[in-house]
């Protein structure tokens, strides 16, 4: 005769029958919140830039280069450059970005532009930059209208050597250069080592130089504050500008 179930177990499974979690079960998890929908963006293998860290866009069909930058303000002395980035000679540039030297190099060359064979050495060498000759202008809120304008940076430039503004020639695509360091087993790119994008006073490592007649001598250049439009720029005040990279068109190419 078999014996029917004991006290023990007719309490167990009245226990996991009335719907109450025993010793061996667990509760529901607690509802996770949804992850935040990301920001729409246009995918990179349908867009008509190529797209760099930093804020800068290439743009092969255009020739056109883009890159954010800030205009500085709280330089003491004349500008020995015109762009820098983190780590540069900020006191002495008339903009400032976070994009790197080698990515506007890489930049340039998919626009079509060729950096100089012919390197040079040193500040305020003698011998021209060689390379192709590239035109830069800065897009910005004008100051007084507020609408966006777009103008050549040399007519935010001043030199004092002709007291007016920079002859309108652009400058050279010198390409900078890469030193191997022996301490870390790699080569570095000179541009990003120093953080001096674009020559005023003339530096070889930088990515773009200056290759006007006076550019081998310091102290030549400064800010041009009258410049139309410009936006005001103090320390701790730095506005947002588009600077704008293109080939020299033929005719301005001298």
């Amino acid at each position: 005769m078999a014996n029917g179930p004991s006290a023990n177990e007719s309490a167990a499974t009245s226990a996991n029958t009335s719907g109450q979690p025993n010793g061996n079960q667990s509760a529901d998890p607690e509802p996770q919140p949804k992850p935040d929908t990301p920001p729409d963006t246009e995918p990179q293998n349908k867009a008509d830039y190529v797209a760099f860290e930093g804020g800068l866009r290439a743009y092969p069909e255009k020739q056109v280069v883009e890159m954010d930058a800030w205009l500085l303000g709280s330089q003491t002395r004349p500008l020995e450059y015109l762009l820098v980035s983190p780590g540069g000679n900020t006191h002495e540039s008339l903009f400032a970005t976070a994009a790197s030297g080698l990515h506007l190099k890489r930049a340039l060359e998919i626009i079509g532009l060729q950096e100089g064979k012919i390197k040079r050495a040193g500040r305020g060498y003698l011998d021209k930059p060689t390379g192709d000759r590239v035109k830069i202008s800065v897009r910005f809120y004008h100051m007084k209208t507020g609408e966006e304008t777009i103008a050549r940076v040399e007519d935010w430039l001043w030199d004092h050597n002709t007291d007016a503004n920079p002859t309108p020639v652009g400058w050279i695509f010198n390409g900078s250069f890469e030193q191997y360091r022996e301490n870390i087993n790699r080569s570095i790119f000179e541009a990003d080592m120093k953080g001096n994008l674009i020559g005023m006073w003339r530096d070889a490592s930088c990515v773009l130089d200056n290759d006007r007649d006076d550019a081998y001598m310091p102290d030549i250049y400064s800010p041009h504050p009258e410049a139309d439009g410009i936006p005001k720029a103090m320390r701790g005040v730095t506005p947002e500008v588009t600077l704008i990279f293109e080939p020299m068109p033929e005719e301005e190419n001298k």
